[in-house]
């Protein structure tokens, strides 16, 4: 008796498609609607790049700047709907991954908490990262390529 067993290729497929499907039917009604469109904006390989991102927000990002991506008043920038974020793509490359200190500017408000980095990450991590916080609770970017990443981070290192 022959079993069919799922190649690997094909069980990441699946784990992915499960983790989109929660993604996007838990949370808040708001945080529903605000990620309704990224499911027809992306395609399928950026749909996996997101669901990771998320997971990656939820380890490194969410004390701060909260699941709803709005941070924490005047003390922590938001994400959503961040001018700074969705004009400066790439170099928040460089902030995820090393850190920030200094005043920034988001949205008329000026921050001047210091964010730590996350140099443990990797370039490609960064990347899932960027794909979820710049197109989550209704930001819509372009997806960067994982290249475009780490030559940024090359040539931007402290």
């Amino acid at each position: 008796m022959s079993r069919s067993i799922l190649s690997l290729s094909k069980l990441q497929t699946l784990i992915v498609c499960v983790t989109a499907t929660i993604v996007f039917s838990c949370g808040g009604s708001s945080e529903k609607s605000d990620n309704q469109n990224v499911q027809e904006r992306l395609t399928r390989e950026e749909l996996k790049l997101f669901a990771v991102g998320q997971q990656l927000y939820t380890r490194y990002c969410i004390n701060c700047h909260m699941e709803n991506g709005q941070g924490l008043g005047k003390l922590i920038p938001p994400l959503k709907g961040s001018d700074y974020l969705l004009n400066n793509i790439l170099a928040t490359s460089r902030i995820i991954k090393y850190g920030m200190k200094g005043p920034i500017m988001v949205n008329g408000q000026e921050y001047n908490q210091p964010m730590p980095g996350n140099p443990s990450l990797t370039p490609f991590e960064i990347l899932q990262l960027q794909v979820y916080i710049s197109n989550a609770w209704g930001n819509e970017a372009e997806v960067l390529s994982l290249e475009e990443v780490k030559d940024y981070l090359e040539s931007n290192k402290p």
